[in-house]
């Protein structure tokens, strides 16, 4: 095995799918790039992404000013806004609704939808499953984000 960093990190749906913190019961997210690492977030040494392993630590790619997630219908959501960051929204399967400015978004999986700075923005849970990938850039992480009081 090749310790250095991978050059390329392949995330496949399927693996995903098998990720544990996606099941029910658990927090129903996985963040696979990061602008700062977590305490159990480690840098990506494999091309091929697989959900983390017996000890809970995950595989990352550290990118200034990028995140990229992967949530479901059942991670925990709130209304926020980011001051820098614009969020890219993309819909993997299923359907869900964004409201964004006061307007629903009614999404299905292929649909995206793209949240600028500034805009006070939340994912409705409505009792539908799905699975969405959401791309933050020129984003300061965990700093940039402001819950609506």
């Amino acid at each position: 095995m090749n310790k250095k960093l991978a050059r390329v990190l392949y995330v496949t749906k399927e693996a995903l799918r098998r990720d544990p913190s996606l099941q029910p019961g658990r927090r129903g997210a996985r963040k696979l790039v990061v602008t700062d690492l977590f305490k159990t977030e480690f840098k990506a040494i494999e091309c091929v992404w697989e959900y983390p392993t017996a000890t809970g630590s995950c595989p990352v790619q550290v990118m200034p000013d990028t995140e990229i997630a992967v949530f479901t219908h059942l991670a925990k959501q709130d209304r926020h806004l980011h001051n820098k960051g614009t969020e890219i929204y993309m819909v993997m399967e299923g359907k869900m609704v964004i409201e964004a400015d006061d307007v629903n978004y009614p999404l299905a999986s292929g649909d995206m939808i793209i949240i600028n700075p500034g805009v006070i923005h939340e994912v409705k849970i409505e009792g539908t499953e799905f699975m969405c990938r959401v791309v933050t850039v020129h984003c300061g992480g965990e700093k940039d984000k402001f819950l609506e009081s």
